[in-house]
């Protein structure tokens, strides 16, 4: 068993998955911002902010991320903080890292470097242990024990031992190919984006699933340019979580594509306070895919109607006849 993991972030996927893996490891530490959320956790074994019903496991505790102290004694570190916020948050704890198990379970795709969190997090800590886990996973059934599946990405085998007696509360499958399972991750939030906007104008399940099946292929082109995994597109981070996000009414990023559809939201959406991080990815996906010469129709649809250049109906009208034909007059001359 391992001796001391720690968690970067109280929300709701860092609590619920130190819920889960406390049963695996001796001691499970919880940095959050909120003094009053680190208090309650420590006092009352609760997390107001997110899950103020659940009584946590008694070998959880909590600390101040400005403090960081006791991470140097960690095996594994975690990871659990919004992708915008990963760069500044590892550079000021890169010290404390050093040989550790990094853990990321943040998705996003920075812009304009393109980078996805591992790639940053070693960027910035210098440390090549770092490993990614995804899936099909709400954090609230997580936290409450649900049966759940999540592939972890990782490019050294060595670890694959360790991370299976953390994880082992999941049903698991695993890939060395670590910036195709993040990017399965940015991929289905864009695409869940897409398919909210779809169903604010399209609600039949023809028409659904149509699109669904139209996402999932181009989301599949794209990771087969990139990707040296072959079975990447079986696996949880891949088919389990683009159908989860896309399908569930509770996904974040579906919901953003709904109320855009549904002028709830008044586009270009430029709404830097609220953490939908598929709305910031889909730029970097298409830059990613002109790279790597694969045609992304649907992505740019999405960007398209993000950022107020064409309505739903316009762009898809477009997506299923393809673009106006011009036709030519034929001139007939008098013989």
């Amino acid at each position: 068993m391992i001796s001391r993991v720690g968690i970067i972030g109280a929300g709701s996927m860092g609590t619920a998955l130190a819920q889960r893996i406390s049963s695996r490891a001796e001691e499970v530490i919880l940095y959050g911002r909120k003094q009053e959320v680190v208090n309650s956790i420590n006092d009352e074994r609760c997390n107001p902010d997110y899950f103020p019903g659940l009584l946590l496991n008694p070998n959880i505790r909590a600390r101040l991320i400005a403090g960081n102290h006791g991470l140097e004694d960690c095996q594994a570190v975690l990871i659990a903080v919004p992708s915008s916020e990963v760069r500044s948050i590892v550079h000021a704890i890169s010290h404390d890292l050093a040989n550790k198990v990094i853990i990321t379970v943040s998705k996003g795709l920075e812009y304009p470097s393109l980078k996805t969190m591992s790639e940053i997090i070693f960027e910035e800590s210098n440390n090549p242990n770092i490993v990614c886990i995804s899936g099909p996973n709400f954090a609230d059934e997580i936290a409450y024990g649900h049966i759940a599946g999540a592939t972890i990405g990782a490019a050294d085998p060595s670890l694959s031992t360790m991370l299976s007696d953390l994880f082992g509360g999941f049903i698991l499958d695993f890939s060395d190919d670590l910036r195709a399972v993040e990017l399965c991750g940015v991929l289905k939030n864009v695409y869940a984006i897409g398919a909210g906007m779809w169903d604010s104008v399209y609600g039949n399940y023809n028409e659904h699933y149509t699109f669904l099946n139209m996402c999932y292929k181009e989301m599949c082109r794209f990771l087969r340019e990139i990707s040296s995994d072959r079975e990447i597109f079986t696996k949880f981070c891949c088919f389990g979580d683009f159908n989860l996000t896309a399908n569930v009414d509770k996904s974040r990023n579906r919901t953003l594509g709904l109320m855009v559809g549904k002028n709830i939201i008044k586009t270009p959406y430029l709404e830097p306070g609220v953490t939908f991080e598929g709305s910031k990815s889909v730029e970097g996906i298409i830059e990613l895919g002109a790279r790597h010469g694969i045609d992304m129709p649907i992505a740019t649809l999405i960007s398209d109607v993000l950022n107020g250049r064409s309505s739903i109906r316009n762009t898809v009208e477009t997506l299923i006849r393809g673009p106006p034909r011009r036709t030519s007059r034929r001139v007939v001359r008098a013989g």
